[in-house]
C-alpha cells in the first residue's frame, strides 16, 4: 500500500450524498479539488463545500459520464459491481463500502502546519483507530515529544 497525497487540482466524482460522502468532503475540502456529488437523493446539505450537484441514479449513467473525473469515490452500498470493475480499468476508485474493490485508499491523515502523518490499518480497517494514531503522533510532535528536526 502506498498513501497518496493529492498535489494538483483534482476532478472529483462522489457517488452517493450521504453519511459517507459527508466523511469524505472532510478530507476533500482541505485539498483543491473540483467536487461532483451524484446521487438519486440529496438528504444531507453540504453547506460548507463548493460542489456540484448532479442528480441521477449511479445505475442509470454511462460509462461516458465517468470520463472527465480523476478520481471516484463510491460513497452507496453496492447491489451491483458491473460499473465499478469498468471504472477500475482507467481510473482511480474508492469504494467506500467495500475496500477490496477499491485501487486506491485514503489513510487518516493529520497535519499541524509542519508534517503530516498518514495511518491505516493492514489488517483490520479501522478508520477511527487510525485517526486516533494519527492524531497522538501529532499530539506527540506538538508537545515536544518528537523532533522532527532530526
Amino acid at each position: 500500500m502506498l498513501p497518496i497525497i493529492l498535489t494538483k487540482k483534482q476532478k472529483v466524482l462522489i457517488v452517493g450524498a450521504g453519511r459517507a460522502c459527508q466523511i469524505k468532503l472532510k478530507v476533500l475540502c482541505k485539498t483543491e479539488s473540483d467536487i461532483t456529488i451524484v446521487a438519486s437523493k440529496f438528504p444531507i446539505e453540504f453547506k460548507t463545500v463548493k460542489y456540484n450537484k448532479i442528480v441521477e441514479d449511479f445505475y442509470m449513467l454511462e460509462k461516458d459520464f465517468f470520463d472527465p473525473f480523476d478520481l471516484i469515490y463510491i460513497a452507496i452500498a453496492l447491489n451491483d459491481t458491473t460499473m465499478v470493475q469498468e471504472l477500475l480499468k482507467t481510473k482511480m476508485v474508492n469504494v467506500l463500502s467495500n475496500p477490496n474493490l477499491s485501487n486506491f485508499i485514503h489513510p487518516c491523515s493529520r497535519d499541524d502546519k509542519d508534517i503530516m502523518v498518514s495511518v491505516n490499518n493492514l489488517n483490520k480497517k479501522d478508520p477511527k483507530k487510525a485517526c486516533s494514531w494519527a492524531e497522538k503522533f501529532i499530539d506527540l510532535k506538538k508537545n515536544g515529544g518528537l523532533d522532527c528536526e532530526k
